[in-house]
């Protein structure tokens, strides 16, 4: 899965969850001051994410995702790290 194709599914399953039109959430978006998230709204998010994804989000590393640009960032890295584990050498 490319970045482009993350971003667009991590921006969708925001849109569902929160109610809003997938236009106004941006790469930039910080999901407590730009899209009002609160804490526990995060780990409903998260959990949403972890679901569509097929992985789990360790409970340290909720606290570094602040952005729709550090969700795709953190599914990049997990999504790479998955594929060189899964590659024969």
């Amino acid at each position: 899965m490319t970045s482009p194709e993350i971003e667009l599914k991590v921006r969708g399953i925001l849109a569902a969850k929160l109610g809003i039109e997938l236009a106004t959430i941006r790469r930039d978006s910080r999901l407590a001051e730009d899209l009002g998230v609160d804490s526990f709204g995060a780990v409903e998010l998260l959990f949403e994410i972890e679901e569509a994804f097929g992985l789990t989000i360790p409970d340290s590393d909720i606290g570094k995702v602040r952005s729709v640009a550090d969700i795709i960032t953190y599914l990049d890295g997990w999504l790479a790290a998955k594929a060189a584990v899964s590659t024969p050498k």
